[in-house]
């Protein structure tokens, strides 16, 4: 797994092909999911969701109170229970892992979900469940793909635009060829920094790093990798 050093208080990790295929149909997905939380120092299952590309949040005690055959459809999940390990998976889209003073968040951005708001709503969420201020937040964002792998159409680049704060990471950028591109990374970072949030961005490009996923490489054989984190402090 992939740490950061800005979450090195909190048990948490980025998942590479070396940690399993963390699709819920992949083979031997149970048991890379069993290990994670373990490697985490949690009990029960790794919770997780079906992930819509939109920008509902819930809550740890929300799957574990769901029927144990359902996924609740959500693209970001927040915990306060210091034995429950939340995961989001992804294959180029943008993984956030959020750590406030009284809990933890983990969160699926693609493009549809960061033109949302998912961002945003996962933060606002945590502060609410804890009662923080965004400043008292820290977010780190994964491996995903990166701009100059993320070759976008008119519809994406309006989306973006719409959503960026202005000012910040640079995250438009042309290709030789005169198409655009975005950095999902980037866009996502501005708009939590405008938000107050201490953010990280780790600089991995799934598209380009063999030990990852990559649905835009890959296609449907895609495995997904994880972010995962556990709340351990207070």
């Amino acid at each position: 797994m992939l740490r950061s050093g800005l979450l090195s208080d909190t048990p948490h990790g980025f998942t590479t092909r070396a940690d399993g295929d963390l699709r819920p149909s992949a083979e031997g997905q149970a048991k890379a999911a069993s290990r994670l939380v373990s490697a985490l120092g949690g009990n029960g299952s790794l919770l997780i969701v079906n992930q819509v590309h939109g920008a509902r949040v819930v809550s740890a005690d929300d799957i574990l109170d769901a029927p144990s055959s359902q996924l609740l459809d959500a693209d970001a999940i927040i915990s306060t229970r210091p034995d429950a390990v939340i995961a989001v998976r992804v294959a180029d889209c943008v993984p956030i892992l959020l750590v406030g003073r009284h809990g933890v968040a983990a969160v699926h951005a693609g493009w549809k979900g960061t033109a949302a708001g998912i961002a945003q709503a996962a933060m606002e969420a945590l502060c609410a469940a804890g009662g923080d201020r965004p400043d008292e937040v820290r977010a780190v964002i994964g491996p995903c793909i990166s701009g100059a792998a993320y070759e976008v159409g008119p519809d994406v680049l309006k989306a973006m635009e719409r959503v960026a704060p202005a000012g910040g990471r640079r995250w438009r950028t042309t290709g030789s060829n005169g198409r655009d591109h975005v950095d999902l990374a980037a866009v996502n970072a501005n708009i939590l920094t405008a938000l107050g949030v201490h953010v990280e961005v780790m600089r991995v490009c799934t598209y380009s790093t063999p030990d990852l996923w990559s649905y835009r490489l890959d296609g449907e054989r895609a495995g997904r990798q994880a972010a995962v984190i556990r709340w351990a402090l207070g």
